[in-house]
């Protein structure tokens, strides 16, 4: 069977099946995942159609997470506008240099603590010590490499990355001259603004290792997990500090681009025929230039939705449906069909984009890892388990962007 005769076939089973979901809101990753499924070659299709329920149902897991794993809020977004106007060119594509280059690292003395480099004299190749530091401490040196610095900060301080308090030991830092069980507190301003396509980068990894070791549990974890993250990826929102309009006083735009026009067009107006995955040979890249399309969008998501929303009548911009016996307040149908069509069908456009995307790069990673054989049977969920991540379940509170 062609693979367009399977995407006709398997485009009409999930509109029916998604008819009567009540997560609504996870509608979006859930299609698009599913629908990345027919785009794969002959060699792999079958091993995810035999999967399919897996791949669609838990490519919402990441944000499941984001409220309970610390550290997986900032995997879905960056905010790019925040390092400046060229930042898809300028910022380190290496997150240990970035986080390096962005945060300040302190050392905690008994009472106090002391700044460790002279934040004024980041470079690209060494570390300036603070005079506090020369001067409290015999450190022989006056600068640190930065390779060494940032490969300590990939090693060993990522492993204990905290978003709210990070601080680690530095005894396997090898600064001569502090004493060992020296603690060092990084302020980490970097992470806070989000690390999606680092973060995509490393989920690839895992994944092509994932198929390496023919871990068929893995691979549909992983596949379904990457999934969610180029899907929001492909979403201008996510690289933007103004992510829900708060900025602007256009709070719930978010949902409406994301949510809204998926849910009442997609099942009879959206076009899912996206044609085949291709190879991507430099993945890294590919998730940049992701991003840095999704950005380019980020003005005509809110400007278009600013206009009309200054000559749309304002009684007959949001109306009032039930969901999950919920009276909730939802932007009405005419007036998201005029948004869409505004933005000239962009929802529509990424969706497929991201459609196509995760379909080449689940064959990437495929092929990468030699391409190896995989069984066909449909694997017991049961046995597919949880990644380390999702196993840190925190008990304290964990504190997300508030914008769906």
């Amino acid at each position: 069977m062609n693979r367009r005769l399977l995407l006709i076939i398997g485009t009409s089973l999930l509109l029916f099946s998604f008819a009567t979901v009540d997560d609504w809101g996870f509608y979006g990753h859930k299609l698009i995942n599913r629908m990345a499924v027919y785009t794969c070659p002959e060699d792999l299709i079958e091993f995810y159609k035999r999967n399919i329920s897996y791949i669609s149902d838990h490519a919402v897991d990441p944000d499941k997470r984001r409220y309970a794993v610390n550290g997986e809020a900032i995997k879905h977004y960056i905010d790019l506008d925040n390092w400046g106007k060229d930042a898809i060119n300028t910022l380190d594509r290496d997150l240990f240099k970035a986080i390096t280059f962005h945060s300040n690292f302190y050392v905690i003395d008994e009472k106090d603590t002391v700044l460790l480099f002279d934040t004024l004299h980041y470079a690209q190749n060494e570390l300036v010590f603070t005079n506090e530091i020369l001067s409290k401490y015999l450190i022989l040196k006056s600068q640190f490499q930065t390779k060494e610095f940032s490969n300590w900060m990939k090693n060993y301080a990522w492993r204990e990355h905290d978003p709210l308090q990070w601080i680690v030991v530095m005894d396997s830092l090898k600064i001569s001259g502090l004493p060992n069980g020296t603690r060092l507190w990084i302020q980490d301003l970097f992470t806070t603004h989000g690390i999606l396509p680092y973060n995509l980068d490393f989920a690839y990894r895992r994944l092509v290792n994932a198929f390496r070791a023919k871990d068929h549990s893995m691979i549909l974890k992983l596949s379904a997990d990457i999934g969610h993250y180029i899907g929001d990826a492909h979403v201008p929102l996510h690289t933007t500090k103004n992510y829900n309009g708060q900025l602007t006083n256009q709070n719930g735009i978010h949902a409406f681009w994301e949510s809204r026009i998926p849910e009442l067009l997609a099942e009879k107006e959206f076009d899912f025929l996206v044609g085949a995955a291709e190879y991507i040979p430099n993945t890294n890249d590919y998730f940049w230039k992701i991003i840095g399309q999704s950005h380019a969008y980020v003005d005509s998501v809110l400007s278009i939705e600013k206009r009309i929303s200054e000559i749309y009548p304002k009684d007959e911009q949001y109306c009032f449906e039930t969901r999950l016996g919920v009276l909730t307040k939802l932007p009405c149908e005419t007036y998201t069909r005029l948004y869409n069509e505004m933005l000239d069908q962009q929802v529509e456009r990424r969706m497929q984009a991201s459609i196509l995307a995760i379909g080449s790069i689940w064959t990437s990673a495929w092929v990468d890892a030699g391409q190896p054989i995989l069984e066909t049977n449909q694997i017991d969920e049961e046995s597919i388990v949880q990644s380390q991540d999702s196993l840190h379940v925190q008990k304290r509170e964990i504190k997300v962007r508030d914008h769906e």
